[in-house]
């Protein structure tokens, strides 16, 4: 017993002796949550206001009402639950063209903002007024960005607002300028109407190339839209003209058939959108 104590006393007094020497450990870094991809698409839709939760509700009331109208036209309830799917799909459509909208206007009106950052430093400004002057007079959809620029230049300094701001735009596009005047910034501003010169060419060049293959894209895509929306549009239209010649299709297994039919029509349409798709722009510049 007296063993026992001896040895419960000596651990104790090491354990004293370690925890009042051993150096405290840092605590780990928290790690930052990467956004999930709905709540990717709301951001580069501009949707701010819905969350990923709304979203899914939207879905699912999109949904909803595609079926109970279907049910309303038709009549088919097999057909209704299998247009639900296309119904629930409608509002990721959506914010994935509006989206895309948003990058080429975003995309568009930094070539304009470059041009007026460069005008402004030619006439003797600095950067960072040119960037202000930009929050007020700028192209509209960019005024946003570079009125918390602006804010965030007068509390963390020129490159931690550039940072942030490409952060917010998230675009490729301007990487390239961001990291352009960060640079100059850095080196000085000996040859900064030279770079933000090259910048604009580079800029316009980049954002004409991207119209150019999205109009040839638009054309691809509408073709793919219109073969999708034939057949629905057909049996629609027969539907209401002369219910009886559509009558095969009222028992189960018919409806089952035009289920089917609709689900290669939906499952085709997604194959040419995915042939035509063009590929994305990486975002390859870090700092």
């Amino acid at each position: 017993m007296a063993l026992l104590l001896s040895l419960m006393l000596g651990l104790g007094l090491l354990l004293v002796y370690l925890s009042l020497t051993t150096p405290a450990r840092p605590a780990p870094a928290p790690r930052l949550r990467q956004p999930g991809k709905v709540e990717q698409l709301l951001h580069e839709a501009g949707v701010e206001a819905v969350s990923s939760r709304d979203f899914l509700l939207i879905s699912g009331a999109s949904g909803l009402a595609v079926c109970l109208g279907a049910q309303i036209v038709l009549g088919w309830p097999l057909v209704s639950l299998a247009l639900t799917g296309v119904g629930a799909a409608l509002p990721a459509w959506y914010l994935r063209n509006r989206a895309d909208g948003r990058r080429a206007a975003l995309q568009g009106a930094l070539a304009d903002a470059v041009d007026a950052v460069r005008s402004g430093v030619r006439t003797g400004m600095s950067v960072e007024e040119a960037i202000t002057g930009l929050a007020a007079n700028g192209p509209a959809v960019l005024r946003p960005i570079f009125r918390d620029m602006a804010r965030d230049m007068r509390l963390s300094g020129f490159e931690e607002a550039l940072g942030r701001a490409r952060d917010r735009l998230a675009d490729p596009v301007f990487d390239v300028v961001a990291l352009s005047l960060r640079m100059s910034h850095q080196v000085g501003g000996r040859n900064l109407s030279t770079v933000l010169d090259g910048l604009a060419g580079t800029v316009r060049k980049s954002v004409q190339i991207q119209r150019e293959v999205q109009a040839q894209q638009a054309k691809n895509v509408l073709s793919a839209r219109v073969i999708a929306a034939l057949p629905i549009a057909l049996v629609i239209v027969i539907r209401g003209v002369n219910p009886s010649y559509l009558d095969a299709f009222g028992t189960p297994e018919g409806q089952a058939v035009m289920a089917g039919c609709l689900l290669s029509v939906a499952i085709g349409y997604g194959a040419m959108l995915w042939a035509t798709r063009l590929p994305a722009e990486e975002r390859v510049l870090q700092w």
